[in-house]
């Protein structure tokens, strides 16, 4: 019995191998036909022979929905293993090399020669009265090791749509990509050439939760119930006071001025409010500002 176990569990190998291969590569078997070529002779029969074991159930009810058929290859004539796994097509692209392109730097260095701003610096360069983060290397004006191209290059429309193009990430990642090699005084042509990409614009989302509706305040009905109340700053300072603190009426419209000294906090504040507010018309049912959570809660 040892022997046909032995074989048994083998076959549930193959046969649990084969389920794998055929699930990870499911996007190109899916809905047409294939040939499994394996040097197990048992699974030639998979698809007619009886199924003796759950595990077995288990397996093949994975395949079902596929067309394949099964192929004996011995193993002794599986010289080349990765021909096994190659499809009948022409390999013609497959030979295909891939080289660095240079043409860029080959018309920026044309261009360079009608700007300006290269032309300076070429010159203070020359004369040696630029500083050492300048250079020439190759025809090419470097600041700090990186291409130097100024604002008024043609070919920023160019350098930008291949920054941004391998993977039309943002401005952040962008601007890394292009800082490796070229002048990093880039950051707004890089937010703007974003701000206007078609392809960012109709595939991404924004990651802000939807705005709900207007929720406008009620209308009061009584004075010193409802009261706003805001900073203004900005002043000289006088008496150690440099800030005003707003607090206005939403019926009457009556406001109060008090001045306050920086730094301030929720509950210098509110002891301010409480000494000249609450002291003179109670304590008000809404107050409306433009407080962050924190300091609203603490005062």
């Amino acid at each position: 019995m040892a022997p046909q176990h032995a074989k048994l569990a083998a076959y549930e190998r193959e046969l649990i191998g084969l389920v794998k291969a055929v699930r990870f590569w499911r996007p190109y078997l899916w809905a047409r036909p294939f040939i499994v070529r394996t040097d197990h002779y048992a699974l030639k029969f998979l698809l007619d022979q009886r199924l003796s074991t759950i595990p077995q159930h288990t397996w093949v009810s994975k395949l079902f929905g596929y067309d394949f058929s099964v192929e004996f290859q011995p193993g002794r004539s599986n010289v080349v293993a990765d021909a096994l796994s190659r499809r009948d097509e022409d390999a013609g692209a497959v030979h295909a090399l891939s080289v660095p392109s240079f043409t860029l730097y080959d018309d920026f260095r044309k261009e360079a020669e009608s700007l300006p701003e290269i032309i300076t610096a070429k010159e203070l360069i020359a004369n040696g009265k630029s500083t050492a983060a300048w250079s020439i290397v190759d025809g090419l004006v470097l600041h700090n090791g990186h291409v130097f191209v100024p604002s008024s290059s043609s070919l920023w429309p160019q350098l930008l749509d291949t920054a941004h193009g391998v993977g039309h990430e943002g401005a952040q990642k962008t601007l890394h990509r292009l800082r490796a090699s070229f002048n990093p005084h880039a950051a707004r042509l890089v937010r703007d050439y974003i701000k206007g990409c078609a392809v960012c614009q109709r595939n991404k989302t924004g990651h802000l939760h939807p705005a709900g509706l207007l929720q406008p305040l009620e209308v009061p009905s009584s004075v010193w119930a409802d009261i706003a109340m805001d900073f203004v700053e900005g002043f000289p300072r006088a008496g150690g006071k440099s800030l005003v603190l707003t607090v206005v009426d939403r019926f009457s419209k009556y406001a109060h001025f008090i001045a306050l000294s920086h730094p301030y906090t929720a509950v210098s504040v509110a002891r301010a409010f409480f000494d000249n507010i609450v002291r003179l018309h109670g304590i008000p049912c809404s107050i409306v500002s433009d407080r962050d959570p924190v300091f609203t809660s603490t005062f």
